[in-house]
């Protein structure tokens, strides 16, 4: 394996440790001795990967970012069509990867730990929701048929419904209390974004 090639695995193997350590003892309580543990790797070597426990946390987020976007937003061609994106950009954002667990409670230990450590909030904001955001934005630019004069704000309106699906059907396990599908909001967005389809 070419040196680069096992560079980047080990970086990998670090982050899987330490996601892993962060989610089950919180920012403040995890050490990098225990990340170094649970990664298999000496401290000498976690700290010439990654020379401070924020910096590690900071990677974390960019690696879990990186892997979002690919999954929603570069696997295929889109369709032309406005509406089609938005379905099929809708759909990929539930896809079971997108709703793992482990990501999904990253995103709780994100928002839990925000108060006490606000930089990393702001990192995750900016690396995590801002390249979303933008990229919807640019996609809704190109939709003549659009009924607002504001792409980025639509965008925000849809991440938002989206967002608040999530947290009422998956995190906080509402599916058997509230009535509501995805399909059917999803169509709900469309008819109010771009007229009766």
């Amino acid at each position: 394996m070419p040196k680069e090639a096992k560079q980047a695995a080990k970086a990998e193997q670090i982050l899987q440790g330490a996601l892993q350590e962060f989610l089950q003892g919180g920012y403040a309580a995890t050490s990098m001795a225990r990340i170094a543990t649970t990664a298999g790797v000496s401290k000498e070597t976690l700290y010439s990967y990654f020379e401070s426990k924020e910096k590690l946390f900071a990677a974390i987020v960019q690696y879990t970012a990186e892997q979002h976007l690919q999954q929603v937003f570069a696997s295929e061609p889109l369709p032309t069509d406005p509406v089609e994106q938005l379905r099929i950009l809708a759909q990929k954002s539930i896809t079971p990867e997108n709703l793992d667990p482990m990501r999904m409670n990253f995103y709780r230990l994100i928002v839990g730990e925000s108060g006490r450590f606000p930089d990393l909030a702001r990192f995750y904001v900016k690396h995590f929701e801002k390249p979303g955001l933008e990229v919807s934005a640019d996609l809704l630019k190109a939709a003549p048929q659009l009924r607002s004069s504001d792409p980025a704000a639509v965008a925000w309106i849809i991440s938002g419904t989206l967002s608040y699906y999530y947290q009422m059907m998956e995190m906080l396990q509402g599916k058997d209390i509230l009535d509501m599908t995805f399909d059917r909001l999803v169509e709900a967005l469309i008819e109010l974004l771009f007229g009766d389809r």
